[in-house]
């Protein structure tokens, strides 16, 4: 369990994290508008960049200022993008991650990067090299990486952005199986990437925070404001034009489409919310908690 208490950071002088206090636990998920200040908290918790008010702990012991610095050696962070050593194959760059580590015995590394390369499904790809690989298959052997020294906590930064449809799929997969056993944080501004994973959520917005919570009570935020209209193809235009239409679904009696709205007018139907329209709430007109 992470506890993030009155965390504050500026950079230049611009305030970037106010007073963020935050519990972090199962799969979490931190989502907010890009500018949040996300990419920021997450280089906080992961040791990389230092606050200047407030305090981090792990498990109850503090990460602040030195005081607990093993606390991070328990931690893995993916950026956004992973690429290491174009030109050789994914076993070696694995391999010199892992002595660069400090893993000095030949065998106990190897037996880490296979069994590393198994975890996140890159077995039959260990010989390819890192510039012939995916950005889906790039970030697993990220994950592979950081699998090879054991932390108990990881922390991905967006990490399906730029991933097309069937790798976003598998990615979120990847990190369902990888909750079993560690704490995960992730950042996204993707609702939808954390929508079946996340077990909490924390919502920032200029960095301050506008909720916590589990995805029932994110959702909870928009009841009474989601509206089901099923139109003709030629009155979607006129629809987009009046009312915020959050999502379209084509089906064989017309386009269904949701609307975020307090009024649902003539031809509307209220609908039970989805995550999307807690978020939307939260943002649209919540105020820090």
């Amino acid at each position: 369990m992470i506890h993030v208490s009155s965390v504050t950071k500026r950079i230049k002088k611009q305030l970037i994290l106010s007073n963020v206090s935050l519990c972090m636990e199962g799969i979490y998920g931190l989502v907010g508008p890009n500018g949040a200040g996300k990419t920021t908290l997450m280089k906080i918790l992961a040791g990389l960049t230092p606050m200047d008010e407030g305090q981090v702990a792990i498990d109850e012991r503090s990460c602040t200022k030195g005081k607990y610095v093993k606390a991070h050696e328990r931690i893995g962070y993916l950026p956004q993008d992973f690429m290491v050593y174009p030109n050789i194959t994914v076993e070696e760059a694995l391999d010199h991650l892992a002595l660069l580590q400090g893993m000095m015995d030949k065998g106990e590394r190897h037996a880490a990067v296979a069994e590393a390369i198994q975890k996140v499904n890159l077995n039959g790809h260990e010989t390819k090299k890192m510039s012939e690989l995916s950005g889906g298959m790039r970030r697993r052997v990220g994950i592979a990486h950081l699998l090879t020294r054991k932390p108990s906590i990881l922390l991905f930064d967006e990490p399906t952005a730029g991933l097309d449809i069937e790798e976003r799929i598998r990615f979120r997969h990847l990190l369902k199986q990888l909750g079993s056993e560690h704490t995960i944080v992730i950042s996204s501004h993707i609702v939808e990437d954390i929508e079946f994973l996340c077990t909490k959520i924390g919502v920032l917005k200029q960095g301050q925070v506008l909720f916590e919570g589990t995805p029932s009570e994110l959702k909870s935020r928009a009841e009474g404001c989601v509206w089901e209209y099923c139109i003709h193809p030629e009155e979607l235009d006129d629809l987009i034009a009046t009312r915020e239409v959050v999502q379209l679904l084509e089906e064989e009696d017309g386009i269904h489409a949701r609307v975020f709205s307090k009024n649902g007018g003539t031809g509307g139907r209220r609908v039970a919310p989805r995550l999307i329209d807690g978020y939307l709430a939260v943002v649209r007109r919540g105020e820090p908690r």
